[in-house]
């Protein structure tokens, strides 16, 4: 992977995004034989594959844990055995309803990070050309004498060409893209409403980490029933080999932290441990180092997913995918990985 420098060459596909969506579509385009860049605004990749470090020790603040039933996607994580927990989270606490309940329905095979659930998404990315620190700021079509190709600017003054545009992000910043271009071409405008349709909730969460000889809870996951805050907690270091401390991520509910969100962050991360600890016990509202961070577009509201990848082919022979948890019914990680995979079968076919 390196840093976003301006490119002169029109490649055949521009992957912008790289989280699973993005880099399972950008390694099977490659896998074709497409030349194939991926533009990614933040540090790394894995977008809401998220792991941070907290002092040396991997803390997933993003998703907890990956679950799903496809095949493919099964014979992935079989990939990640020899670093993975499965069945995590073994023990829970409490009736309330996870944001993902098909993961518990018994019907999915659940399974946890050692390292991080970044590292399904480095694994994607492996042998890829990721360009970290690219944030696209505006898209152009343009005609040369090969045909129509795009152009995506970055803010750092650089650029990107390519014949096909593969946006792989949530349908609120694809949304804000395309309506901004100065033209943009009839097939894209038409996709507008249909991406309206994928609505997206936030998360507030917040990473607490305890003083040495914390005792553990005996749960992995709590998931309050009554808490109009909370809609889970999770012992991470419970996934860690011997952790340094241990650490617990709570993770609001959606109208809670919809309310918050441009609140101070150390208003409403005090709220969440203070409702940790009404739940169970002082100690929570105490750690020895606390750590927030606001996903404004967290996961896809249940019943909002499309059926499938957005795909429009342009005059010039151009081409506009689209990709990403919102356009698989599955919808979460494995929905993600669908539909990058399915949107790259049929660029491939086109």
């Amino acid at each position: 992977m390196s840093a976003p420098g301006r490119e002169v060459a029109v490649r055949d596909v521009l992957v912008v995004g790289a989280g699973v969506a993005g880099l399972a579509c950008a390694r099977d385009l490659r896998a074709r034989g497409r030349d194939v860049v991926v533009l990614e605004r933040a540090r790394g990749v894995g977008g809401r594959c998220a792991t941070r470090r907290v002092e040396g020790q991997p803390v997933d603040h993003g998703v907890a844990f990956l679950h799903g039933r496809d095949p493919d996607f099964l014979a992935e994580l079989d990939g990640l055995e020899g670093a993975a927990i499965p069945g995590w989270p073994r023990a829970t606490e409490g009736e309330g309803v996870p944001c993902q309940p098909a993961a518990f329905a018994g019907t999915e095979r659940r399974l946890a990070l050692t390292g991080g659930t970044s590292g399904f998404a480095k694994r994607l990315a492996r042998g890829s050309d990721v360009r970290l620190g690219a944030n696209v700021e505006a898209l152009r079509l343009d005609t040369d004498r090969d045909g129509a190709a795009w152009e995506v600017r970055l803010a750092d003054g650089g650029a990107a060409r390519g014949r096909t545009l593969v946006l792989a992000m949530p349908a609120p910043s694809a949304i804000r893209l395309l309506a901004a271009m100065e033209s943009p071409p009839p097939p894209a405008v038409a996709l507008l409403p249909v991406l309206a349709l994928v609505r997206m909730v936030p998360c507030l969460a917040v990473i607490a980490r305890y003083p040495e000889g914390t005792p553990a809870p005996r749960w992995e996951m709590s998931l309050p029933n009554g808490s109009a805050a909370i809609q889970t907690i999770l012992h991470d270091s419970s996934k860690r080999p011997a952790p340094a401390r241990l650490t617990l991520v709570v993770q609001a509910r959606a109208a809670f932290s919809r309310a918050r969100l441009e609140r101070p962050r150390e208003a409403w991360s005090r709220e969440l441990l203070d409702e940790a600890a009404a739940l169970h016990g002082d100690w929570i509202a105490r750690p020895e180092l606390a750590q927030a961070h606001a996903w404004s577009r967290a996961r896809v509201a249940a019943g909002t997913e499309l059926a499938g990848p957005l795909l429009a082919r342009l005059d010039g022979g151009a081409m506009l995918g689209i990709a990403g948890d919102g356009f698989h019914p599955a919808g979460g990680v494995e929905g993600a990985y669908r539909s990058g995979r399915t949107l790259a079968s049929r660029l491939a076919g086109a």
